[in-house]
């Protein structure tokens, strides 16, 4: 620095070498510093400026000596400038600059930068100047406008969350609701931010209960198992019922969970809550299904074995009894033959409601299928008691019923037993009131009848039935006929289904649901089975090559088979006899077969080797969705039950068309039964159904003419059904 250079403050005529020196300091010490540094003189000039001076605003290193201060500021701040450099001139003092606001510096191109400006005082006896420490504020308004980016989002996801968000404190002193809070709780955010909730949301938690009482009681504790389950960095996640200020309950599925600084100290705790009553009230529904009767809307098999047995305990530990009646009704085909189905099922809804009228509130009446019914009576002191009861209901009955203008006459039939003289158990109970029923019949129905021991006589019909099954099976005299199934769509013929026929001469047979659950009873279903299994392979693999690419046989497996360890081998055996691939081959099973606890393994082995598995009769009520859900299953088929009144009865298409929703959610096919009518079919079609089997395209026929009733369904034209 030459003489012209140095700051006039700090010369002095004559100066010596010594102040040389303490201007050379000066300069190596602004140098030396970490950020941008420039020295003003009182008029504005800047004296000594660094190279990050320099370089902050686009200058060569010695650029910036001589210039106005002026001259690095916007043209918007040079004004207001001059008023501001006086003033502090006058009161000079060190004070930051554009922390917290904004300031701008400009660059020698004339591009802006926000800066903040560090300024201290240097005095000497001749002078005062000015020390400007400024700082590039770049990254940190761009840090600051990130976080505020974030904070905004985090408030956007927060208002526009469709589930419920509560977030408090380590205290409890709730900091945030989320507008679907809100409307939840039913309070509003004012009422709620800055108070203290022990339970996230303000309220009282019942763990046993499972329920969450909003409340405005301070005392109110969250469960402590659920605090330090929390604490310990766990979510919990469970369900709870809401019961809200207005009274009403609502079901919800809250996880809560802890809110944590960086260095993983806990700082608060955050509820987040689903309203999951949409979902409660289809589990119910599904569940209604599962255990009530589709067309009656009474219980089924299964709900009436579970209330059976909760009375048969009530009785042990009361000493009381429990009354049973089987109720079949008298030439109920008959109705179905002269009046039609749709009057048949009319007439079975309106006696359930009659049985209704007659008993208790505590009684239970189920169907049993068909035209059966069952009536527990829980409670009673003699078995007279259910006598009586049996005698007024075959009474009632008998009084005709108007079903679209035809009084038809109902009599019935009715077996009484009770716990504990006949029985000590749901399936002796009902197996005892079923012998009841059928002597009752043959004494010339319209009568009720108690169980008795002398009523063997039942017990040996059944045997003489069994003696006729074994020699019709040592003589191979039953035969197999197949049925189509048919896609609705398209009417190719996808497959059949073997049903076993027992001939009594010519087009006479015994009917199935004769002899089947004789055989059931008897064991003779496991040979009968194993015949019927390697006959439809065998049948089917002589005319496979005749038959569409994607033809598959069903074949019905009974419950005692599926407890057969050698199945899946028996099932591989007659593949192989048959030459048939596993893809061909679908094994149907009933819904009860799933309440047997030892068939597990069994289906799993069977789905392995690449046969297909389907539920048969799909809805009348023996399994749960649960069950449907556990088992491997690739087919539902819908009873015909259901399908027979879905184009005229609503819960009936409401019950079809839950359960091919399910199907399609599931990835399960879906086979209707028992397709009749035209109006039946479309109804099938517009609910998503694609396959289905009936009278409305074949019945089933012997193995000598399915090739030809293969060929005439599928070269109908489609629209002909």
């Amino acid at each position: 620095m030459n003489d012209d250079d140095k700051p006039a403050a700090l010369k002095a005529p004559g100066e010596t070498p010594s102040v040389e020196r303490t201007q050379a300091l000066l300069q190596v010490v602004i140098e030396a510093m970490p950020n941008a540094v420039v020295l003003v003189g009182e008029r504005g000039i800047i004296e000594i400026a660094n190279s990050r001076a320099a370089r902050l605003f686009g200058y060569d290193s010695d650029g910036l000596a001589g210039l106005n201060i002026e001259s690095l500021m916007p043209e918007r701040f040079r004004s207001g400038h001059v008023s501001a450099h006086a003033a502090f001139m006058k009161q000079p003092g060190t004070r930051e600059m554009g922390a917290g606001r904004e300031l701008f510096g400009r660059r020698k191109d004339g591009s802006e930068l926000p800066i903040e400006v560090g300024l201290d005082v240097l005095r000497t006896p001749q002078a005062t100047f000015v020390l400007a420490s400024i700082y590039d504020a770049t990254e940190r308004r761009e840090a600051v406008r990130t976080a505020a980016d974030a904070t905004a989002l985090a408030q956007s996801i927060i208002d526009s969350a469709p589930f419920a968000i509560v977030a408090t404190d380590i205290d409890g002193v709730v900091l945030e609701v989320s507008p679907a809070a809100e409307r939840m709780l039913g309070r509003s955010k004012s009422q709620l931010v800055g108070r203290r909730s022990p339970a996230l949301l303000h309220d009282a938690f019942d763990a046993e209960h499972r329920t969450i009482q909003l409340c405005a009681a301070e005392a109110a504790v969250c469960p402590a198992d659920l605090i330090a389950k929390i604490n310990t960095g766990q979510t919990d996640n469970r369900e709870w019922t809401l019961c809200r200020d207005d009274g009403t309950r609502l079901p919800i599925d809250l996880a809560m969970s802890g809110l944590r600084h960086r260095d993983g100290r806990l700082a608060g705790y955050i509820g987040i809550a689903n309203d999951i009553s949409a979902r409660k009230r289809s589990e119910a529904d599904m569940r209604h299904m599962a255990e009530h009767d589709a067309l009656t809307g009474l219980p089924n098999r299964s709900l009436l074995h579970d209330r059976l047995e909760v009375s048969i305990a009530r009785a042990r530990r009361a000493q009381t009894r429990v009354g049973v009646l089987l109720i079949d009704l008298d030439h109920f085909k008959l109705v179905n033959d002269s009046l039609g189905h749709h009057v048949g099922d009319r007439l079975l809804v309106a006696v359930s409601r009659r049985l209704m009228r007659i008993l208790r509130n505590c009684d239970t009446v189920a169907r049993m299928g068909g035209d059966e019914f069952v009536v527990v009576l829980p409670d009673l002191q003699t078995r007279h008691q259910a006598e009586d009861i049996a005698g007024k209901i075959v009474e009632q009955l008998s009084v005709p019923m108007t079903i679209d203008g035809h009084a038809i006459p109902v009599t019935s039939s009715i077996g009484v037993c009770t716990f504990p003289d006949d029985g000590e158990g749901p399936d002796q109970l009902l197996m005892n009131a079923d012998t009841a029923m059928y002597a009752a019949k043959e004494s010339g129905r319209r009568r009720y009848l108690p169980f008795t021991p002398q009523m063997a006589a039942a017990v040996a019909q059944r045997w003489t039935m069994e003696h006729a099954l074994r020699q019709a099976l040592d003589a191979q005299d039953f035969v197999l006929h197949y049925q189509p199934q048919v896609c609705l769509e398209t009417r190719r013929v996808i497959g059949v289904e073997a049903l076993l026929r027992w001939p009594q001469g010519a087009d006479r047979f015994v009917e199935p649901d004769h002899f089947i659950p004789i055989a059931e009873q008897t064991g003779l279903i496991m040979p009968l089975g194993e015949w019927a299994l390697r006959r439809a392979c065998a049948e089917m693999g002589n005319i496979r090559q005749l038959l569409p690419d994607d033809f598959r046989l069903a074949v019905n497996l009974s419950p005692r088979q599926l407890r057969l360890a050698g199945l899946p081998g028996l099932v591989a055996d007659s593949l192989l006899r048959g030459g048939l691939r596993p893809d061909e081959l679908e094994l149907e099973i009933t819904e009860g077969a799933l309440l047997q606890g030892d068939i597990a393994e069994t289906i799993a082995q069977l789905r392995a080797t690449g046969v297909r598995i389907a539920i048969d009769d799909f809805g009348t009520g023996f399994s749960s969705l649960s069950h449907i859900t556990r088992f491997p299953i690739d087919c539902l088929k819908i009873d015909r039950s259901f399908v027979r009144g879905i184009g005229s009865d609503a819960s009936q298409a409401a019950v079809t068309a839950a359960i091919i929703a399910m199907g399609q959610q599931l990835q399960i096919a879906i086979v209707a039964e028992g397709i009749e009518t035209q109006h039946q079919l479309e109804a099938l079609r517009e609910q998503g159904c694609r396959r289905g089997q009936g009278y409305m395209y074949s019945k089933a026929v012997p193995v000598a003419d399915l090739v030809e009733t293969v060929r005439r369904i599928m070269e109908a034209p489609v629209g002909t059904d």
